[in-house]
């Protein structure tokens, strides 16, 4: 930072812009004193960089869905949900009838008490030597069995309740009240939209050339019915094995639903991100200096509001360098645009206009 604070003050910022503007400064001054509208030097950061963007097409899934079944047979005799409808993990969604399954388990449960009290019982006539090793052997065993026969008609009642597995939303139900349904035919499916994902086919030629660091940069999906929005998205997974016909590899990426839009599965979007194959060098924000003001130990630059044609001041942190471009750190982003000349003579909030050469 001493060494770019050093630069900007031998080279005075009130001289660069008239340098630029030569002897049409005169003429420029004289138009904005007219129109109130000062004419600027402007550019768009990393407007060059166009062409380090990939964009593939998408189809939107969710980051987890299931086809319910009950693991019993039986008459269904209740349904609690409707399709498109919210539920919380663990929710009652069908129930089929469970009267056989009670008597079941009400034997098993009984056979089983009964076994548990032989067992005890033998245990102290064990200890006394009344009765061998092989008896006491063949009574724990007719327990352990009893007990096992009891967990197992347990299971099968509750089991006649169908409950949701996680947090989500119901997609389809596919019974009625009274049908008759078989174990383990999906009767109910679900999605977990708390979580969205977007697949796509990279090519080998990209992958190849691809350095693990350059998968982070910013990637984003843009829904082919909402273009105008930018969701930001992250990487899940990537096959390490490819598609034997299109010698492709799959990608798979993640993201947060949205305030104000009703993503669901199945809808077109693409996904856009940084080509991995190319250099961070040369994607990195750059800036002519004559952009930069200085003030204190801070550096700033004016921004465009493209929609009210008005600057703003913005901090910018800047990597330490020499030359007539610097590297941006912090603070600014490709597409913005900023004043790249006359801005000793900008203010905040003022209305700009892109000087033109007469």
């Amino acid at each position: 930072m001493r060494r770019i604070s050093y630069y900007l003050r031998k080279t005075p910022l009130l001289l660069i812009p008239l340098f630029l503007l030569g002897c049409d400064t005169e003429s420029a001054l004289k138009i904005a004193v007219e129109t109130g509208v000062r004419p600027v030097k402007m550019m768009t950061v990393g407007g060059n960089q166009n062409n380090a963007l990939l964009s593939f097409p998408a189809v939107i899934q969710a980051g987890r869905s299931s086809n319910l079944a009950f693991q019993v047979s039986g008459i269904v005799t209740e349904i609690k949900v409707t399709e498109s409808q919210e539920v919380n993990k663990g929710d009652i969604l069908a129930v089929v009838e469970s009267t056989d399954y009670k008597v079941q388990r009400d034997v098993a449960q009984s056979e089983y008490d009964e076994s548990e009290s032989e067992f005890i019982r033998s245990q102290s006539l064990f200890k006394k030597s009344i009765i061998s090793r092989m008896e006491f052997e063949g009574i724990k065993a007719k327990r352990d069995i009893n007990k096992a026969k009891l967990e197992s008609a347990q299971k099968a009642l509750n089991d006649t309740v169908l409950r949701a597995p996680y947090s989500g939303n119901i997609s389809k139900v596919d019974l009625k009240n009274n049908q008759v349904i078989q174990q383990g035919n999906p009767v109910i499916s679900m999605l977990a939209l708390t979580q969205l994902e977007a697949k796509i086919n990279l090519p080998s030629k990209i992958v190849a050339k691809a350095k693990v660091e350059n998968y982070n940069n910013p990637i984003h999906i843009v829904l082919n019915a909402a273009p105008e929005q930018d969701i930001p998205a992250f990487i899940k997974e990537v096959s390490l094995e490819a598609d034997p016909a299109s010698q492709t590899y799959e990608v798979t990426f993640y993201f947060e639903p949205q305030s104000g839009l009703n993503i669901l599965p199945g809808m077109n979007a693409r996904v856009v991100f940084q080509d991995p194959s190319q250099s961070n060098e040369n994607l990195q924000v750059n800036i002519p200096i004559t952009s930069i003001t200085a003030q204190g130990d801070k550096i700033f630059v004016w921004v465009l509001d493209e929609k009210s044609m008005s600057v703003t001041k913005r901090k910018i942190t800047l990597k330490d360098g020499i030359g007539e471009r610097l590297q941006v750190v912090q603070g600014l982003s490709k597409g913005e645009v900023i004043i790249t000349a006359g801005v000793s003579y900008l203010s905040e909030g003022m209305q700009v206009r892109p000087w033109v050469k007469n």
